[in-house]
């Protein structure tokens, strides 16, 4: 007979692993094992005062707040914690001495830590001899759920009010405000909304439009009919600029004794207001309050004000002035298409954010094509005409697959165009994106190439995030030449500051943008064909190329037919013809 010697080096490695762990592991041990027959508190008791501490590591002994394991190793499970505390005892008893999984948060720290629990009991002959556990941390997850949530709320609630104002008829836009208020208060979790506006001819301020939580006294009898004269131009002053006034404490005032006498008997404790305006004249404000407690707002909620302002403003203009009805309705309309389209995320897929009518330009031809990774990506294709004589274009892409980039890619969409209306260059369009959105996007960057296309000239202006160089040729010598910078894409870092550069094309040159996926594809022999070998085969695909139709084909069997290539990221390419 042979005998079979204890492999210590499995040991040493399970023991290896437990230590080594970031997770908390333990093995309590009965000194008397316990029938599992005894009443329910008398087992919470017994393993209570039975329980030794026989295997743990160094995660477990800080996480009951210990700093080595000299000073939990050995010890009762008694002389840990107390009996009143041991909450998931209780629920280890009452799973039949396991848990899977088990969910629980941890409140006696600063911030809330969540956490997964497995534990085994071990029965022999009907008693219980150890318990084996594992303590899992799970918070940052939670918090990245608890993030994403709060952006799909951001959206659902902004697409609902936009819907609202254009379904709805001048004569019933009252009825839109009001809804507008009473989502953007249960948001901000104001005790009140309101708005008020300007009299016609620029003497008084009234409030028109307000909600309440229950319980909480109106505004309409302290805010009528306030003269204008009376309150702080610096304050009008940031109004009418598209600015915010955030007010922490009324009662602080001291040097404006007007307005505390006016919160005082409107019983305004904070309050937040933004400008109502039409075409840069300030029409009134809409504003949040608390009637006791403190207001703590957020850049969200700040985000959320200056689109229902928009919002609100463009209504009350509509039931106003009934001759630039139509012209007000249009605008919003198109507004709330693109809102609608941008902000449905989770039902979309990516080719909704991929501009493929680009209309009937002068002097140039533009054509775009995509091919889809996943259900949902993050590359986006966005135009809009700020002026009649031309177009911004942004090619963009967001990092990440899923949900999260597809809300985002919504967002960001939303921004461009509204950015792309007001302001001067490409750069300035990427730096206000930039802005706006690093307040409410944290886990994901853009990077990004915009371009203000000026056609009768044949001019381009192009500003580069991280965006891999733009190719162009004629089609005459075929000879590939490049635009590019190497800036870094936005929301990457906590401030961006771009660059324009300005090119002017010649009849017959070709211009191509494409995403990163193009060249991010794995050969089946192992390794990615990356940026150089993309550019070397495009070079030799544009000499035997002899139209724009006829290089696409090209291409997309050059990635994923010929070369039997694997595609890991979205692919979107842009093609212009002057």
């Amino acid at each position: 007979m042979s005998s079979r010697k204890p492999d210590f080096g499995r040991f040493q490695h399970l023991e290896s692993f437990i230590h080594l762990s970031k997770d908390a592991i333990w093995c309590y041990e009965l000194d008397i094992p316990m029938p599992i027959s005894l009443p329910f508190e008398e087992q919470m008791e017994y393993i209570w005062n039975h329980s030794i501490v026989k295997e743990c590591n160094l995660a477990m002994v800080k996480l009951y707040g210990f700093n080595h394991l000299e000073d939990v190793s050995g010890k009762f499970l008694k002389e840990i914690v107390t009996l009143k505390s041991i909450y998931l005892l209780r629920k280890f008893i009452e799973s039949s001495y396991q848990l899977e999984d088990f969910e629980y948060t941890q409140t006696t720290s600063i911030l809330p830590r969540v956490f997964l629990i497995n534990s085994h009991g071990q029965v022999v002959d009907g008693h219980l001899v150890r318990i084996w556990g594992q303590q899992i941390e799970i918070s940052n997850i939670r918090e990245s759920e608890s993030k994403l949530a709060g952006l799909l709320q951001f959206s659902q609630i902004v697409t609902e009010i936009s819907k609202m104002f254009v379904h709805t008829k001048a004569e019933f836009v009252s009825d839109a405000i009001q809804f507008a208020l009473e989502e953007l208060g249960k948001y901000s979790k104001a005790d009140r909304v309101f708005v008020a506006e300007i009299s016609s001819d620029k003497q008084f301020l009234s409030v028109s439009h307000e909600w309440l939580l229950d319980g909480i006294p109106s505004l309409f009898e302290a805010g009528t009919k306030l003269p204008i004269a009376k309150m702080n131009p610096e304050r009008l002053g940031v109004l009418a600029g598209d600015g915010v006034i955030y007010i922490p404490d009324t009662t602080a005032l001291k040097d404006e004794p007007w307005h505390l006498q006016l919160f005082k008997s409107a019983e305004v404790r904070s309050i937040l207001v933004i400008g109502l305006r039409d075409e840069g004249n300030l029409i009134g404000i809409l504003g949040v309050t608390t009637y006791q407690k403190l207001g703590d707002w957020t850049d969200e909620i700040k985000q959320m004000l200056g689109l229902v302002a928009g919002f609100v403003s463009q209504g009350l203009v509509r039931a106003k002035n009934e001759i630039k009805l139509m012209k007000k309705e249009k605008i919003l309309q198109r507004f709330y298409s693109d809102v609608k389209e941008d902000l449905a995320l989770a039902k979309l897929t990516q080719e909704a954010w991929v501009a493929k009518d680009f209309g009937t330009i002068p002097n140039i031809k533009i054509e775009s094509r995509f091919l889809p990774y996943d259900e949902i990506g993050g590359d986006l294709i966005l135009y809009e005409k700020p002026k009649p004589d031309c177009i911004d274009i942004f090619f963009g892409d967001i990092s990440g697959h899923g949900i999260s980039s597809a809300l985002v890619s919504g967002i960001a969409a939303v921004s461009f165009k509204k950015h792309s209306l007001s302001e001067s260059s490409p750069s300035a369009i990427l730096e206000a994106m930039h802005l706006e959105l690093k307040t409410i996007i944290f886990k994901h960057h853009i990077s990004a190439c915009v371009m203000r296309i000026y056609p009768l000239e044949r001019r381009i202006e192009f500003s580069f995030a991280g965006h891999p160089p733009i190719v162009f040729w004629n089609q005459k010598d075929r000879v590939m030449k490049f635009v590019k910078d190497e800036m870094y894409p936005i929301l990457l870092l906590d401030e961006w500051k771009g660059k324009n550069i300005s090119k002017t094309f010649e009849k017959g040159d070709r211009l191509l943008l494409y995403s990163d996926g193009i060249y991010e594809l794995e050969e089946e022999t192992g390794g990615y064909i990356g940026l150089d070998v993309f550019l070397q085969e495009l070079s030799e695909m544009i000499s035997v190329s002899d139209d724009t139709y006829s290089l696409i084909k090209n291409m997309i069997a050059n990635c994923l037919v010929e070369k039997e290539r694997i595609i890991h990221d979205d692919i979107a390419v842009l093609f212009l013809e002057f």
